[in-house]
């Protein structure tokens, strides 16, 4: 995020680099596969022992309810799955895809940010996360078929022509199927660009995770604002965070 955007999002540590849902240098995180906190069938407090939490980050990182999300400048709602991040702000969409799931009949763990206090090309990343918990294994086999689905919908490259500065340019959209730990799901990379007379120096190298295992499924926005020229590498980094975190789920 730039400008006064950017500005405002920091005072919230929300720096969240694109409608949700990425990851930094994984200072501080355990070189050893850690112990199974616990199994499934899961609940909506145990799944939560799978979610990122500051010391995964490292030094610097603080982890806050997402009680604002509404004025986000790209806003889904709370219990939501994501789909397809910053795609209700294009103008040139040609196809009907949603931002984002509102899954039915399950419960959330409501949204998390974990982030820095500042918000820059050499910070920690921010992680925008959440979870839903539903009765059955088929109720959220369902579900994530509906999510797969529409996340298949997401067009290759779109444009945001006009609104906060943050979100105008152009996005670069790709995903591939994961399997982490035995939870199964797909990682969509987004990178944005502004304009040159917007914000010549940096962009946004987001990585959207979206996995399911028996009774649940947990999403991970993992955003970092990249100086131009340098390799965007949240795909692979993310997918080393998340082998530390799903393992606590068993």
């Amino acid at each position: 995020m730039r400008g006064a955007d950017r500005k405002a999002s920091r005072s919230r540590s929300t720096a969240v680099a694109a409608g949700l849902l990425a990851l930094g240098v994984l200072a501080g995180c355990s070189s050893g596969t850690p112990e199974p906190l616990t199994k499934p069938p899961y609940t909506v407090d145990s799944v939560r022992f799978g979610l990122v939490k500051p010391s995964d980050l490292g030094e610097g990182a603080t982890e806050i309810k997402d009680n604002g999300h509404s004025s986000h400048v790209v806003y889904t709602p709370p219990n939501s799955i994501p789909t397809c991040p910053y795609v209700q702000r294009s103008e040139n969409v040609e196809v009907d895809v949603e931002p984002a799931i509102e899954p039915v009949g399950g419960n959330p763990t409501g949204r998390t940010i974990v982030a820095p206090e500042l918000v820059g090309p050499s910070s920690l990343p921010v992680v925008t996360q959440g979870a839903v918990v539903f009765q059955s294994a088929s109720l959220a086999d369902t579900t994530m078929n509906t999510v797969v689905a529409e996340s298949g919908k997401c067009p290759a490259t779109f444009s945001v022509l006009g609104g906060p500065p943050s979100v105008v340019g152009d996005y670069k959209v790709g995903s591939r199927s994961i399997e982490i730990n035995g939870w199964k799901g797909f990682a969509q990379h987004l990178v944005h660009t502004s304009p040159p007379e917007v914000n010549p120096d940096t962009y946004d190298d987001l990585v959207t995770v979206v996995v399911h295992k028996a009774n649940a499924i947990v999403y991970v926005g993992y955003a970092q604002i990249k100086s131009v020229g340098k390799r965007a590498d949240s795909d692979e980094k993310v997918k080393a965070l998340m082998e530390t975190t799903l393992a606590r789920l068993g």
